[in-house]
C-alpha cells in the first residue's frame, strides 16, 4: 500500500512539475551578453570566433552563446562554446553534447567525470564530463557540464531533475551548456592535453559565469 502511495505521490509531483515546466515559468535574461567574455585571459588569447548558422541556431533555441578558439602558452588551440538559455520549452532545451558529437561522426572512446579547482567559482572546485572523441584518426579532447541556476551539473538524469524542481519551486528553469575542445596531436598524452584545457578553462570561468544569475 505504501509503495503504491509513493508512486502516486512521484507520478503527481512528476506531472505537476512537467505541466509547470511548460508553462509559467519566467525568462531570466543574463546579467551580462556572453560578447562581453574577455578575448584574453591568463596568456590565452581568442584567434577565432564563430557564428552558428541560421538553421542551426533555430534548432539548438539559445538565447545568447559564444563559439571561439582561444590559444594559450602551451600552443594548443581550445574552443569554447557556452549557449545560454533564458527558458527551457519543450522543444528549445540544451542539447547534451552526448547526442550531439556523434551526430557529427565523433565517437567516444573513453568517457569518465573529473574535478579540478576553480577558484571563485562553483565553490572553488568544478566537476566536468571528460570524454576522449575520435573521428577517424583525429582525436580530441572534450570537457562539459551544465552551468544551471548557480549549480553545476554533470549528469542528464541530475539536469533533468533539477529543472523540473526549480520549474516548480524558483518559477525558472534557465540554464548553460559549457563545453572545451582541444585535438590531441600525435606524441602528446590525453594528460598532458587535459591540463590545459583545464588550465584555460581556469582562466575564462570567472568572467564567463559572472554573465550569469544564480
Amino acid at each position: 500500500m505504501r509503495t503504491r502511495l509513493w508512486i502516486l505521490a512521484i507520478t503527481v509531483f512528476a506531472v505537476a512539475g512537467y505541466l509547470q515546466f511548460l508553462s509559467g515559468v519566467q525568462a531570466v535574461p543574463l546579467r551580462k551578453p556572453l560578447s562581453t567574455v574577455p578575448e584574453a585571459a591568463d596568456g590565452w588569447e581568442m584567434v577565432r570566433s564563430d557564428r552558428l548558422e541560421e538553421n542551426i541556431l533555430a534548432n539548438v533555441g539559445v538565447e545568447d552563446y559564444i563559439m571561439r578558439t582561444y590559444r594559450g602558452p602551451g600552443g594548443i588551440p581550445v574552443s569554447l562554446y557556452v549557449g545560454y538559455y533564458e527558458r527551457q520549452g519543450e522543444k528549445d532545451t540544451i542539447h547534451s553534447p552526448k547526442h550531439c558529437l556523434p551526430g557529427a561522426g565523433w565517437r567516444p572512446v573513453e568517457t569518465t567525470v573529473v574535478s579540478f579547482d576553480t577558484p571563485g567559482v562553483n565553490g572553488g572546485r568544478t566537476r566536468a564530463v571528460r570524454s576522449v572523441i575520435q573521428n577517424g584518426k583525429k582525436r580530441q579532447l572534450v570537457l562539459y557540464w551544465y552551468q544551471s541556476r548557480g549549480r553545476n551539473i554533470t549528469s542528464e538524469y541530475a539536469a533533468k531533475v533539477w529543472l523540473v524542481v526549480d520549474s516548480i519551486f524558483r518559477n525558472r528553469n534557465d540554464g548553460s551548456l559549457m563545453r572545451f575542445m582541444a585535438p590531441i596531436p600525435d606524441g602528446m598524452s590525453d594528460a598532458d592535453v587535459e591540463r590545459q584545457v583545464v588550465a584555460f578553462a581556469r582562466a575564462i570561468l570567472p568572467e564567463t559565469v559572472a554573465c550569469m544569475t544564480d
